[in-house]
């Protein structure tokens, strides 16, 4: 498997002292994926017939539209809903001169499955996967052939219980033999680990608001119920609260 290595960004991430780097790196390649589609990019041929092809999931559009980038935008929906407009014809033509229940479904059926392949990809989801395949394979190539990586990775925090079984899972195509076995042992005790952690963590939080417990020190548990969640499921998808 020839995957081209992100050794800088992996090596910075695991120094972080994040619940995930992972997910740190794939949030600043979010915003560089979005950058990407709204800057001087929009004015080539071939990157707005990848979006009329392609276009981005209901997430990735509201990302967009939130980046400020009016005049970018404007000129991408453009072309993507030309693109929409065309591939709809058809089907709206035969709903609108439909003589019969029959022929109505057929137009109906012919929307959905239009709608269905003009929603299935996303660019940006694209352009995310092949970056974390690339952090991922850059991890495991780097406890495979570089000590000082190893320990420094087996000692964090580690990464997330979302992104771990993909690591797992790339752990068959990037390594050979007994390396399998040996980094899933390793990453699945560096997991549990701080899981552990984090439900000391968030039970002491718990013990801070009995009255009892109310002059302890908070021991740097004040945020363990964010933490807990971007251990779980990844901070992409965390919603911010006071």
């Amino acid at each position: 498997m020839k995957i081209e290595l992100e050794t800088i960004p992996v090596w910075d991430g695991v120094k972080s002292n994040s619940e995930c780097f992972l997910c740190d790196l794939m949030q600043q390649s979010e915003h560089h994926a979005v950058s990407y589609y709204l800057g001087s990019s929009v004015m080539h041929p071939e990157t707005r017939v990848r979006v009329h092809q392609t276009g981005f999931c209901p997430t990735h559009w509201e990302s967009l539209v939130q980046a400020g980038k009016p005049q970018a935008l404007a000129l991408i929906g453009h072309t993507y809903l030309q693109h929409t407009v065309k591939g709809l014809e058809s089907p709206f033509h035969t709903i609108a001169h439909a003589k019969s229940p029959r022929k109505t479904r057929q137009g109906v059926q012919a929307v959905d499955k239009q709608i269905a392949e003009h929603e299935k990809g996303c660019l940006i989801c694209s352009d995310m996967q092949s970056r974390l395949d690339r952090y991922n394979f850059t991890l495991i190539s780097l406890w495979r052939d570089d000590r000082e990586f190893r320990e420094e990775f087996t000692s964090g925090k580690g990464v997330c219980v979302h992104h771990m079984g993909r690591l797992l899972a790339m752990a068959e195509e990037a390594l050979k033999g007994a390396q399998i076995s040996e980094f899933s042992a390793e990453l699945v005790e560096l997991v549990q680990r701080n899981l552990k952690r984090l439900e000391d963590d968030v039970w002491w939080m718990t013990q801070k608001y009995k009255a009892e417990h109310r002059d302890a020190p908070w021991n740097g548990c004040e945020d363990a119920h964010k933490r807990l969640v971007h251990k779980l499921i990844g901070s992409g998808r965390i919603v911010s609260d006071s």
